[in-house]
């Protein structure tokens, strides 16, 4: 169980960069990428949460991996992942309910980006969202509980 926890925050982790690197780029780029395209780009906050959370999350439970066998304390690391995931999916949670299922393309291109392609973009983010939460609630219930 230890090597899969690791398998999936190391995953998580490296997910996490890479939406951070995207909202990076898009945050340098913008200039260029609406001079190019004639589109106005706004700069959201609302990815840079979830990346952080996600990352964050991932090296929490790579640290919980690790120090499950040797550190009394080690599931502190696991329910701070698990806070962070319910934080990340409460604040997509608000975002899909304040703005609808194509949120992101809204956040960053305004009335340009409400279209169908958003829509899988939010989705396939939801349900990585939700796999995240489903998985950390479980890890901590078992470690809570001393099933592991």
């Amino acid at each position: 169980m230890r090597y899969f926890v690791y398998l999936f925050g190391t995953i998580l982790a490296t997910f996490g960069l890479i939406l951070l690197a995207i909202y990076i780029s898009l945050f340098f780029f913008s200039p260029v990428v609406e001079n190019v395209f004639a589109i106005n780009v706004n700069i959201s906050y609302a990815l840079l949460v979830i990346s952080v959370s996600f990352a964050t999350t991932g090296i929490f439970l790579g640290f919980y991996a690790i120090s499950q066998n040797t550190w009394e304390y080690a599931n502190i690391w696991l329910i701070v992942s698990l806070v962070l995931s319910i934080i990340s999916f409460l604040f997509q949670l608000y975002k899909l309910a304040s703005m609808g299922p194509t949120w992101i393309g809204l956040e960053f291109f305004g009335s340009e980006g409400n279209r169908i392609e958003a829509m899988y973009i939010d989705m396939l983010l939801f349900l990585t969202n939700l796999i995240v939460l489903i998985t950390t609630s479980t890890l901590t219930y078992l470690s809570v509980r001393g099933g592991e």
